[in-house]
């Protein structure tokens, strides 16, 4: 389990690449390229408790084990949307060869950002109250199962998927914190996920602006450092905000734009 700190940014669809530029500057790093395919997924029967396979899991799944009985319990007690995300990125470039391959490799990347997940189950948590002192911070729980499996694993569940999207992003990293530029490209829900990646030409994104994410994750353990390391984090997002301030304007949103749980319904 980890916890991610976050605050966003919309930057314009003309001056993103000024924006790129920018934070290549800021960060001194190339940026990384990278192309995902997000699926959301939600349960059939929202009163069903849990994974119902779970110890068919635990006893098949031994590496990522923990993670599911972890994510079994949380959903016990909650209905959760849950988030594939699938890095297509050498199939998207593949797609189109003419494209620019982005600079730092997955292998270059940080631990704990996307990079080196080709396949990962995601849960994230309603966010915490605002913080007085830094209500441009988002943080929440989340986590994090690689698992090449998920997919079928959510099915056996009675899990079924609700979007179909690409995202496209360019990301760079300094200190521990990850500057992410993105945009969302919507395909049909029932378009094959195993069919050949589509070109991004050809799509048209959600809106025309993207955004920037800064964030940072901690791990949970150990529990004894957590409300030191939760400090620094913080720390460091606010300081990048004052270093970019006037360029960037990061905005205050409420908590439950960020709520992916799911409301039972019950019938009397």
């Amino acid at each position: 389990m980890s916890y991610e700190l976050f605050m966003s940014a919309i930057v314009g669809d003309t001056d993103a690449a000024k924006a790129r530029a920018l934070l290549g500057g800021f960060t001194e790093m190339r940026e990384r390229h990278q192309i995902t395919r997000v699926q959301h997924y939600e349960l059939h029967d929202t009163a069903a408790k849990g994974l119902p396979t779970i110890k068919q899991i635990q006893k098949e799944r031994r590496p990522t084990a923990p993670q599911w009985h972890e994510l079994h319990q949380i959903l016990a007690k909650q209905p959760f949307i849950l988030q594939m995300r699938t890095d297509i990125t050498d199939e998207a470039q593949k797609k189109a060869p003419n494209a620019a391959a982005g600079g730092e490799a997955a292998s270059n990347a940080p631990a704990g950002s996307d990079s080196g997940q080709p396949c990962a189950l995601r849960w994230t948590d309603l966010p915490d109250p605002q913080n007085p002192q830094f209500p441009f911070i988002t943080q929440r729980r989340v986590l994090d199962i690689a698992d090449q499996d998920a997919q079928t694993i959510l099915a056996a569940n009675k899990f079924r998927a609700t979007s179909n999207i690409i995202e496209e992003s360019y990301s760079w990293w300094l200190n521990g914190v990850e500057y992410s530029l993105t945009r969302m490209f919507q395909l049909a829900l029932d378009a094959d996920p195993s069919a050949q990646v589509p070109d991004l030409a050809s799509l048209k994104p959600f809106a025309p602006f993207w955004i920037l994410i800064v964030r940072a994750k901690i791990d949970s353990l150990p529990t004894a450092s957590m409300p030191t390391r939760m400090k620094q984090a913080q720390a460091h997002l606010a300081q990048a905000r004052d270093r970019l301030l006037g360029i960037f304007e990061f905005k205050v949103f409420d908590r439950r734009c960020h709520d992916t749980r799911i409301q039972e319904t019950r019938t009397a």
